[in-house]
């Protein structure tokens, strides 16, 4: 097994990834258990939190907006007229309760209807008491307020008292007295002279079916309870003024808002303090709910973990046939190539790194394969431009020294056009027979043109025109050799040596756009016809190679266009090609502007 994995590449993969794998898996999912059960304990003290500050919210609102119509009422004119009466007048009484019944009273029932009752009672004895008779209980009829023990220990505090008890003076429906959990308001007011008192009763239903609403877990309670650990409000009626146990007591101490574990009851503690009051929402979660939740992660994370290491091991074995069957063939294509077989290539599938590889390689071969053609073809011109050049070598020299005697005498013969001529015929052979320069000042090229347009107009005398024109600060920009004077005789050959009619050509140089050169060649010939314009404006568009500029020879266009691109690699050199208006061809030559360092200006 040892040494199957040393000599496999397949194998070491499968290994490594799949115990690579088998670590991340069993890490992450330790871990995420770890976390997830300190996740769990916290955000179910958070939750738990976040569900008593809104119930305490809604308690807050609900107990806010009960104190706020108790002043409202307490401060209004009409309860204040109520007070003072002196004469004991019933219809004056009922007169003022009516009024507080209608502009305080029934608007607060409609959006309070757990309302149960509203006693005003003044010291001079007589008492008014409205009953909600949308209610299942009904405050008895024979409800004295003289009779509260409590009512004497009323103190002017200006604020109403709130209570919770168990109340015994309400029937029920049947018209029976029914213990109801009452939540009172009740102040002591001094009018004037005199003390009134009002107390209002309400329901404890709607804060219980706040409580009702909190559930944290499946068996978790709430309460509320006051500073001293009476239950003031609970989900079972009959534990309502009972007391929690000493110890939530002492662990909930004087604090606001917190959690606490109970490790006697294994309940989880969860308290937070009603803004404005004294009293505490309390939630009891037993942490058995909480473990259920944990249990059920730890068993699915051990699931997970083994089927994700399953799959992970499946697809590990897979991918790394994938790519280790492609490497194989790789490496079988490389052997046959090391014994000389470049015609084989590797079978490239798939889009993902081995297949760029294998493509890659295929390409390396096809590049290697032209390259060595290319070279065989390189050498076989490059022997031939050698023979080449020794025959015109051979060939100028003896030249050079013809040209000369007919030089020396045509001069002492006295005709200097024949001169003239021979001197400028032997400048064009120097020019052209100079194998070291590729590239020359643009005064040197026009100085060839100028030798060649000499020669010609001693051949054709005043039947052709020429004009010149080059900008200034250009002369000595560099420039390919015989770039322009193919295109002078090309004009000469298809036009008066065709046609025999008297012609004209003109010659412009000048720099645009500040980085090239443009040199214009323009005849009042023929011109090009539709099909040779378009056949040479689409061999102007194609790339050349090598090989195929060397066969240009005879083409002065696509010779010049061609070197152009080879010399200069820009897509903006070259060699374009239309008619005049007026008739006649034009040849435009543009190429970068070069100082001689090859500075480009």
């Amino acid at each position: 097994m040892f040494v199957k994995l040393r000599s496999s590449l397949q194998w070491k993969l499968v290994s490594l990834i799949s115990v690579s794998i088998f670590f991340v898996i069993t890490s992450i999912g330790s871990f995420s258990y770890y976390k997830s059960v300190q996740a769990i304990n916290s955000d179910v003290e958070r939750f738990s939190n976040q569900i008593l500050k809104q119930a305490n919210f809604n308690l807050s609102r609900y107990i806010d907006d009960n104190e706020h119509f108790f002043q409202n009422l307490g401060a209004s004119d009409e309860f204040i007229r109520w007070a003072s009466v002196q004469d004991g007048n019933e219809y004056t009484i009922l007169k003022h309760f009516k009024e507080m019944n209608d502009r305080f009273i029934d608007p607060f029932i409609a959006y309070h209807p757990e309302t149960l009752s509203i006693v005003f009672y003044s010291e001079l004895g007589y008492q008014n008491v409205f009953r909600n008779s949308t209610q299942s209980n009904v405050l008895t009829p024979k409800y004295d307020f003289k009779e509260e023990p409590w009512g004497k220990l009323l103190s002017l505090s200006g604020k109403p008292e709130r209570t919770v008890s168990v109340s015994s003076s309400y029937y029920n429906r049947e018209g029976q007295l029914e213990k109801i959990p009452v939540i009172s308001y009740a102040q002591k007011f001094i009018i004037g002279t005199k003390i009134a008192y009002m107390v209002l009763d309400l329901s404890l239903l709607p804060t219980q079916s706040i409580l009702n609403e909190i559930e944290l877990g499946n068996n978790g309670s709430t309460f509320i309870i006051d500073q001293q650990g009476s239950i003031i409000s609970a989900p079972e009626l009959n534990l309502i003024g009972s007391s929690v146990e000493a110890s939530i007591l002492e662990s909930i101490g004087n604090a606001s808002v917190g959690s606490h574990y109970m490790e006697k009851t294994k309940q989880m503690i969860v308290y937070r303090v009603i803004p404005n009051t004294s009293w505490r929402v309390l939630a009891m979660v037993p942490y058995n709910d909480l473990a259920r939740s944990i249990i059920h992660i730890r068993y699915w994370t051990i699931g997970m973990m083994v089927i994700g290491v399953l799959i992970a091991s499946i697809l590990v074995i897979l991918v790394a046939s994938s790519i280790t069957s492609r490497l194989k063939d790789l490496r079988r294509t490389i052997a046959k190539t090391r014994m000389g077989r470049l015609d084989i290539r590797m079978e490239v599938k798939g889009i993902d790194e081995v297949a760029e590889l294998g493509g890659a390689y295929n390409h390396l071969l096809d590049r290697i394969d032209v390259s060595i053609n290319q070279l065989a073809e390189s050498r076989l011109m490059q022997q031939r431009a050698i023979l080449s050049a020794l025959q015109a070598q051979m060939n100028s020299h003896f030249l050079y020294n013809a040209l000369e005697s007919i030089n020396s005498m045509a001069h002492l013969a006295g005709q200097m056009d024949i001169h003239e001529t021979t001197i400028a015929l032997s400048n064009m052979l120097r020019y052209t027979s100079n194998y070291q320069e590729s590239l020359v000042m643009l005064n040197e090229e026009m100085n060839h043109v100028f030798d060649y347009i000499c020669i010609l107009k001693t051949m054709y005398r005043d039947e052709v025109q020429f004009t010149c024109q080059i900008e200034e600060g250009i002369k000595e920009a560099r420039c390919l050799k015989a770039i322009v004077q193919p295109f002078v005789e090309n004009s000469i050959k298809h036009g008066y040596e065709k046609t025999g009619e008297p012609m004209s050509v003109m010659i412009t140089a000048a720099k645009v756009d500040a980085r090239y050169i443009c040199i214009i060649i323009e005849d009042n010939g023929s011109g090009f016809s539709p099909d040779k314009l378009i056949e040479l404006r689409n061999h102007l568009r194609m790339d050349k190679p090598v090989k195929d500029v060397m066969e240009l020879k005879r083409v002065g266009v696509l010779n010049v266009h061609y070197r152009l691109r080879t010399i200069y690699h820009d897509d903006m050199s070259g060699v374009s090609i239309s008619n005049v208006d007026t008739g006649g061809a034009r040849i435009t030559v543009r190429f970068p502007y070069q100082t001689k360092e090859g500075i480009i200006l």
